[in-house]
C-alpha cells in the first residue's frame, strides 16, 4: 500500500471517529500530492459539511465536480441547496446534472422526490422516489421517504406498507421508528 493509500485511510479512520479536524489535515495532505484527485476534494467537502461548515463543503464539492463529475459532489452540492441554502432552483440544476451524469443514480431521483415535496408537487415527489425504488430497491431512505408523503397525505395504508419495507431494510433507523409509531396513531 502506498504512502498516500495509508493516509487517506487514516484520514478516513479519524472521520468516521467523528475526528473532522485531523481527517481535515490528512486530506489536506492527500491533496497536496495530487492537485486533480477528485476523491480528495469530495472528502474535504464532506468533512466540512459535518463540521457544518457549508460554505467551504460547497466549495469543494465543486471543484471535485469540475474535475471528473463526482456523482456524490453533486448529490451533495444539491442536498445542501435543498436543505441547508434554500436555493431550490441551484438544487434542481444540479439534480439535472447528476441524472444527466448517471442517469440511473437513485440519490438524486431520491432527493428530486424530496424537493418536489418541500414544493408540494406530491404526486411528482411520488414519481421520483417510485423512480429511485425502481433503480434501488435496497435504498432504504426511498421508503421512509415515501411513507413520510403517503403519512402528510393522510394514506395510512401506504405509509405503513412503505414504513414497514424501511425497517425491513434497516431495523436500527430510529426515525423510521418513529415514523411507524405515528402512522399506527393515524
Amino acid at each position: 500500500m502506498s504512502d498516500i493509500d495509508e493516509m487517506v485511510k487514516e484520514a478516513n479512520h479519524y472521520f468516521y471517529n467523528s475526528d473532522y479536524k485531523k481527517a481535515l489535515s490528512l486530506y489536506y495532505q492527500v491533496l497536496s500530492t495530487d492537485l486533480e484527485n477528485s476523491y480528495s476534494y469530495y472528502n474535504i467537502g464532506l468533512t466540512y459539511e459535518m463540521l457544518n461548515e457549508y460554505e467551504l463543503a460547497v466549495s469543494y464539492y465543486k471543484k471535485s465536480v469540475r474535475i471528473n463529475n463526482n456523482i456524490r459532489s453533486i448529490n451533495n452540492l444539491a442536498r445542501i441547496y435543498i436543505d441547508v441554502i434554500k436555493d431550490y432552483k441551484i438544487a434542481k440544476e444540479y439534480l439535472d446534472f447528476a441524472i444527466k451524469t448517471v442517469p440511473n443514480d437513485a440519490e438524486a431521483y431520491n432527493l428530486y422526490g424530496n424537493l418536489s415535496f418541500i414544493e408540494k408537487d406530491f404526486k411528482l415527489a411520488e414519481n421520483y422516489i417510485k423512480k429511485s425504488i425502481f433503480l434501488d430497491g435496497n435504498f432504504f431512505k426511498n421508503y421512509f421517504d415515501i411513507a413520510n408523503m403517503y403519512y402528510h397525505q393522510n394514506d395510512k395504508e401506504n405509509a405503513k406498507d412503505m414504513i414497514n419495507k424501511c425497517i425491513s431494510l434497516k431495523q436500527d433507523f430510529l426515525p423510521a421508528k418513529q415514523l411507524a409509531e405515528k402512522i399506527d396513531a393515524m
